[in-house]
């Protein structure tokens, strides 16, 4: 990927994290990596839905069906012609008329008599809450549906409401002052309303696939804004959305790498031990066939990522293989390589480029012939120009010629940008993650100053992955067992297998 692409990969990662041009694929993403926010999510939300259907008391609906017609004066004596005209202005009564009726079914004047006729334990307001009428478009048509937990209670109210209201339009709303029945409507019941065989409501298969849908979309979206309000790294995606290099080994979170020695030394048969040599057999195969790239710089985006255990359990693995190997702590600011190895930094990398004291006084050997150690030395006001220095480039083109692998842990990029110096010359760069520690926002100012200066990280370490537990039911499993004084120490176990008899 060159520095355009490059470039374009952080201005999308960037996106993602601002919550614009969210695509499917970034949703997948954030679910894969907060599932389990995802799945309590829809858990709570089908179990919500659950309580609601199961606890509900099930509704029934019954409807019964009135039809509307014209009472004609003139039908019987009249001309066709007059018949005919009276019958459609007729027409156009009763659809400007039936429009009114679904309001007037939940009047008192409708609704009392059918409280005194069938003996309802209810008010006027709480019957109309249970009575719906409508009137289907392009017809004359009313409907009236009456919802009770009783199937026939249902079918009894919904029966006295189309009755009464057939009387309210055909005997009383169009009587004149004398009495005299002049309704130009007659209702009449067409459809009468029966006792429904199950209830209308709750609909549980509806509800369920309703709740599933919600449950499904609403996690999706809590795992989402999860993941946009982290601001830390906790997957290798995350990393490599932002950092365009090959993930060449993790290291696993445990206390083995806590000790005053690399793992190679204190545990060479743990699963920590083999983590360290699969990341250094993954950085020899990546490593190009060019001039000094032997030299390999360590940094992090930030401080406690790691980068120094990392960096001496590698020059470890490096000189157990059997290279000639070169330690050196280039993080004046703040050296740690001299405590986690367990030896004098006293004087060190500031001394040997200053000219103070010779490469034999300042490189230690450390566990075997092979394996050479560089302390920073003494702390220095203007470590940057020191490092910037001629001095600086000339003693790593000459190590580099000397050694087979030369380690540099430099200072994280966030501190400053001494690896980057270093890469710029020749040397790879490999950069470290910690998931968990690393800030998504650290990160991408990281990859945008490389960009920047067109420098390509060989590959990326992950620090404090999850810890795989042993797979004893394997050919090999790792183990720890006792020592006759009582030592914990890492051994390595053929597990024997049972073989059939034919």
């Amino acid at each position: 990927m060159n520095k355009e692409e490059r470039s374009i990969a952080v201005d999308e990662a960037e996106q993602v994290q601002d919550g614009n041009g969210v695509t499917i694929l970034d949703l997948f993403n954030a679910v894969r990596k907060h599932v389990i926010t995802a799945v309590v999510t829809l858990v709570i939300v089908m179990v919500a839905i659950c309580a609601y259907t199961f606890t509900r008391t099930p509704q029934y609906t019954a409807t019964s069906e009135l039809l509307a017609t014209y009472r004609s004066s003139t039908v019987s004596g009249g001309t066709a012609s007059s018949n005919a005209g009276e019958l459609s202005s007729g027409a156009n009564y009763i659809n400007s008329q039936i429009q009114t009726y679904p309001q007037l079914v939940k009047t008192e004047s409708v609704l009392k008599p059918v409280i005194d006729d069938l003996g309802l334990d209810t008010t006027i307001k709480g019957l109309a809450a249970s009575v719906t009428a409508s009137n289907p478009d392009g017809t004359m048509l009313v409907d009236i549906s009456v919802n009770n937990p009783d199937p026939k209670q249902a079918s009894s109210i919904a029966n006295s409401v189309a009755e009464n209201l057939r009387k309210q339009v055909t005997s009383t709303i169009y009587s004149d002052e004398g009495d005299k029945i002049i309704s130009p409507v007659n209702l009449t019941v067409v459809q009468q309303a029966y006792a429904p065989a199950s209830p209308s409501s709750p609909n549980v298969k509806l509800n369920l696939a309703a709740g599933l849908a919600v449950g499904v979309i609403l996690g999706i979206v809590v795992a989402f804004i999860k993941d946009l309000l982290d601001t830390r790294v906790r997957r290798d995606s995350d990393v490599t959305a932002v950092i365009d290099a090959p993930v060449l080994g993790s290291l696993s979170r445990n206390e083995a790498y806590a000790g005053t020695s690399p793992v190679i030394i204190s545990r060479p048969a743990s699963r920590e031990a083999e983590e360290i040599r699969r990341l250094r057999t993954n950085v020899m195969f990546v490593l190009p066939d060019e001039p000094m790239s032997n030299v390999i710089v360590v940094t992090s985006t930030g401080p406690s990522e790691g980068k120094t255990t990392l960096s001496t359990n590698l020059a470890t693995a490096f000189a157990e293989n059997g290279s000639k190997v070169l330690l050196i702590d280039a993080d004046v600011r703040n050296p740690s390589v001299s405590k986690a190895l367990g030896i004098e930094g006293a004087v060190g990398l500031t001394h040997l480029i200053t000219n103070r004291v010779s490469s034999h006084d300042a490189i230690q050997r450390y566990w075997k012939p092979n394996f050479h150690v560089l302390p920073a030395g003494k702390q220095t006001m203007n470590p940057s120009i020191l490092l910037n220095s001629r001095a600086m480039k000339a003693l790593v083109e000459q190590v580099s010629g000397a050694y087979d692998y030369v380690i540099i842990d430099t200072a994280p990029m966030q501190v400053a940008n001494d690896a980057a110096v270093f890469a710029k010359d020749g040397p790879e760069l490999l950069l470290v993650a910690g998931l968990g520690v690393t800030e998504k926002k650290l990160l991408k100012q990281t990859g945008r100053e490389l960009s920047t200066l067109s420098i390509d990280p060989v590959g990326l370490a992950m620090n404090y992955g999850e810890t795989e537990k042993p797979q004893k039911g394997g050919y090999y499993y790792y183990g720890d067992e006792s020592d006759d004084n009582g030592k914990k120490r890492q051994i390595q176990h053929k597990k024997s297998e049972k073989t059939k008899k034919d």
